[in-house]
């Protein structure tokens, strides 16, 4: 709960299932101490307070099903964890714990600007991540158009390499052509055998 100073302040918890109450304790919890603010005796309908240095006021009644508590004017220092625990008349207890925090009037928009800063940086990182992806791409995209251009360029150099078998002008009789074979090893005669 968030209140500004000078407000009053109710608590209010209930047990999870409908027992028959015996006794109600509201307690503050700090790092050093916890203290007892106020503790009610259900069958009597009397409630107990204690040395605590703050006005509580309480609901204490017999066969009450539901507690609370209410501060009047809070102030700074109220702020913290307040315990509601409940004795049922089986001997079963359940607690509850709420936190207070008493903001000075000038601290009401503080989150805004970790909310703006946030959002800068989300749109700063969204943008970045954008601008990676894109290079990368177009890389990429150079690279392919790259190796397809040297596949294109050697496609078309290796099909005017060959040759066509049905020349377009038929030789004449004894006009040919000479064949060259360039290998060390090849010889025109048969092998002498070892």
């Amino acid at each position: 709960m968030v209140s500004e100073p000078g407000k009053n302040i109710t608590f209010t918890c209930e047990p999870r299932e409908n027992r028959l109450l015996e006794e109600v304790s509201w307690e503050k919890i700090q790092p050093q101490q916890i203290d007892l603010l106020i503790s009610c005796n259900v069958s009597q309908g009397r409630s107990y307070t204690s040395k605590y240095p703050r006005q509580i006021l309480s609901n204490c009644s017999k066969d009450m099903k539901k507690a609370f508590v209410t501060m009047p004017n809070v102030i700074g220092s109220d702020s913290g964890l307040y315990r509601c625990g409940f004795k049922a008349s089986t001997g079963e207890k359940e607690t509850f714990v709420m936190r207070l925090t008493v903001t000075d009037g000038e601290n009401k928009n503080t989150y805004i600007p970790f909310v703006a800063g946030g959002a800068v940086l989300l749109l700063l990182l969204v943008i970045l991540i954008t601008t990676i992806t894109v290079i990368i791409y177009k890389r990429k995209r150079q690279q392919k158009r790259g190796l397809f251009k040297d596949f294109w360029i050697t496609q078309n150099t290796a099909t005017n390499n060959y040759r066509n078998p049905f020349p377009p002008n038929p030789l004449s009789a004894g006009a040919g052509e000479d064949i060259y074979v360039n290998h060390p090893v090849f010889c025109l005669g048969p092998r002498a055998r070892v």
